[in-house]
């Protein structure tokens, strides 16, 4: 897919947010100012988050899209919880088993220097907030997944109907924390809205940056995934019933150059 798109957010620099709708297995979200043509970082979606005519380059790989798979049975003997204990859900292979990377190429210039010729870049930490929306129309769908603010798994204890009722609800989990919080305009966000730091670039000075002013070398932090899926085996009983593929959004929230201390 050599899809390009383009927007741009002209804010403070304090309330800059990019947000991009993104399929964690198939590819990366590159957010980078002024990049085009550049070595780096590329990717085939592209948003701008700087207001001219600011020296800040915001540059972050986030993983794109989630996916699973339910091993579903025609048996009625495997009326068995769906869970990764049973062995009955499958996650995409990604580098490190479970757990996808997040990159951080962002570099920024300290007020002293942004008239002078040659910018000295430096690090900039940032956080990245995921969330997931949810559509009121997905309950009055027949057999269509449907995110759940809560557990869907069944707790082995209550009665096995109680777990029918959660056939393809599901939630996801970043760091092990599950998409939970209900927001406004049907936004799902991780628990308690938490957003996950990640730091500056090592040395930029040191290491260098593309032309486009972004780190060369990237900090970098794995993230681990997981699912949790209601319902029983014997319920998934069609392929098309049993694979989920779905979007995740981020807000990219710049944070500051740290301060320099005297030696």
């Amino acid at each position: 897919m050599n899809v390009r798109k383009q927007w741009r957010q002209w804010k403070t620099k304090d309330m800059m947010k990019g947000m991009a709708a993104v399929l964690i297995c198939t590819g990366v979200l590159c957010i980078s100012a002024f990049a085009e043509g550049a070595s780096g970082p590329t990717s085939n979606v592209w948003l701008d988050v700087i207001p001219v005519p600011t020296a800040a380059r915001i540059s972050v790989t986030v993983p794109l899209s989630y996916g699973f798979a339910v091993i579903g049975s025609a048996e009625e003997s495997a009326g068995i919880p769906v869970s990764t204990i049973n062995g009955n859900i499958l996650l995409p292979k990604t580098v490190s088993q479970s757990s996808v990377p997040i990159r951080n190429y962002s570099t920024d210039v300290r007020d002293e220097y942004a008239e002078e010729a040659f910018l000295p870049r430096e690090g900039l930490p940032v956080e990245v907030r995921p969330y997931m929306t949810w559509d009121d129309r997905y309950s009055a769908r027949v057999h269509h997944w449907e995110p759940s603010l809560t557990d869907p798994t069944w707790d082995g204890v209550s009665a096995e109907k109680d777990a029918k009722v959660n056939f393809k609800k599901f939630q996801m989990l970043l760091n092990d924390l599950p998409f939970s919080k209900k927001g406004q305009q049907n936004v799902i966000w991780l628990k308690d809205e938490s957003a996950i730091a990640l730091d500056a670039p090592p040395n930029v000075l040191d290491y260098g940056c593309t032309p486009a002013g972004t780190a060369q070398i990237p900090s970098e932090q794995y993230i681990s995934v997981q699912v949790r899926v209601g319902g029983m085996q014997n319920q998934y009983k069609q392929a098309e019933q049993s694979l989920k593929v779905g979007t995740i959004y981020w807000d990219v929230i710049p944070g500051e150059l740290p301060a320099v201390t005297e030696s």
